[in-house]
């Protein structure tokens, strides 16, 4: 029997911001099941994932012009913003720059009218804050914010801007934070501190929850260490069959301090300990590690991997004898579940993972040295590690479980539109 129009179930959208990855990166590194659980488990009929600068990941023309709209299936939309509106020359950029965003949020608004969107998210405070303020703004529909650094953080250990090519000044960032964060209706920290963040910046403590990282993942990250498949092959392709290594998970850029990976293989090798690093990620400090690694003298001993997919990142994570994080974000999930122990500094929310003797060791942030001194011990302590890193696993396994994460996430988003309802 067809229902009649006063039974007939309204849809429920969400628009979601961000910038981590485009389209074409989503499918790459297999990270597809990532835009899918945008949905919250199914709490919202339509997704609509906006990238607002992919154009700065294209060449060519394919930098200007419309936004690309690419459905998806399963109610999901992906639309990338262009760089300019017009192929014209560089010293009308910044115009040509304005004409494409504005654009955007034109496209933005009435696809959003007419996908019933009802909650706008963005991935960071700043340049997807302000757009996402704006269109909540125009639509009538409250702003929630998914926080997934601690930005001063990276602003005092670069000592610039967090978003450089955007805003030139850490202070410009600052104000912006303090406009935007009072003005989110739901805050959720992709952790405990990164939410205790948001709230430092004027957040409010009221409307503040966590979003892990559990539904995010890949699902070969849960299969049992023992029973994934055989990485013999890639690490004969990299030249570590026989060989121990410690891994570490992280984009090559300042934030990630992955350097010091670099120097805590150097001290190993200076007291003799003879132990090979795996480095997978790539970025724009690729090359100057590069040449750190041959001026200590081990260049033999680093191996850069670059970008990889999800199921070549499951399949070998296991296989390394220490994962070495100066600071991970969804990677440390990764290698937790790995079952591999955590040498990590104190810092941001890794000890939220890492219990000092417990999953790993903790060591002072910044204290490389500390950190090569853990590894070696773990190194020479096989039994120890094995045990640690079975019960980082059981660890991260509970506090991930991504059923429980997902009923947490459509009960946070239902009390959002009650709040919201309810105020209107």
């Amino acid at each position: 029997m067809a229902m009649t129009a006063s039974e007939v179930v309204p849809l429920r959208g969400i628009l979601v911001l961000d910038m981590s990855y485009t389209l074409a990166m989503f499918r790459e590194r297999q990270m597809v099941h990532a835009l899918e659980s945008r949905d919250a488990g199914g709490f919202f009929d339509i997704v609509i994932s906006v990238h607002p600068l992919a154009g700065l990941f294209e060449s060519g023309d394919d930098r200007y012009g419309l936004p690309r709209v690419t459905p998806l299936g399963k109610g999901q939309t992906f639309i990338e913003g262009k760089i300019g509106r017009f192929r014209w020359p560089m010293v009308l950029a910044p115009l040509n720059f304005l004409l494409a965003q504005a654009g955007l949020i034109r496209l933005l608004r009435q696809t959003a009218r007419d996908a019933q969107i009802k909650v706008i998210r963005v991935g960071d405070p700043y340049y997807l804050g302000l757009m996402g303020w704006l269109l909540a703004r125009l639509l009538a529909v409250p702003l929630a914010i998914r926080v997934p650094f601690r930005y001063d953080e990276i602003r005092k250990l670069t000592g610039r801007a967090a978003m450089p090519r955007l805003f030139r000044f850490g202070w410009i960032e600052e104000r912006i934070e303090r406009f935007v964060f009072p003005r989110c209706d739901l805050i959720a920290g992709a952790n405990e501190d990164n939410m205790r963040y948001a709230l430092e910046k004027g957040g409010r403590s009221s409307v503040a929850t966590v979003f892990r990282y559990g539904n995010l993942l890949h699902a070969d990250h849960w299969i049992e260490p023992e029973a994934r498949d055989n990485a013999d092959t890639d690490l004969e392709s990299l030249a570590l069959t026989g060989h121990r290594f410690v891994a570490t998970v992280a984009r090559l850029e300042p934030m990630k301090r992955v350097e010091d990976v670099v120097r805590v293989v150097a001290e190993l090798f200076r007291r003799g300990t003879m132990v090979r690093s795996l480095i997978i990620g790539d970025g724009t400090l690729r090359p100057q590690l590069v040449d750190m690694a041959r001026s200590l003298g081990v260049e033999h001993l680093v191996v850069f991997a670059g970008n990889r997919n999800q199921e070549w990142i499951a399949r070998v994570l296991p296989r390394a004898s220490v994962i070495v994080s100066p600071h991970m974000g969804r990677a440390l999930v990764e290698a937790g579940l790995s079952g591999v122990p955590i040498v990590a500094f104190d810092y941001d929310w890794q000890r939220e993972v890492v219990v000092d003797g417990e999953t790993g060791f903790l060591v002072p942030n910044g204290d490389w040295l500390t950190m090569a001194e853990r590894t070696e011990e773990l190194l020479r302590d096989p039994d120890t590690a094995r045990r640690m890193g079975s019960q980082v696993r059981e660890k991260v396994a509970a506090m991930m479980d991504p059923v429980t994460l997902m009923h947490h996430e459509q009960m946070a988003y239902a009390h959002l539109m009650e709040r919201w309802t309810s105020t209107r």
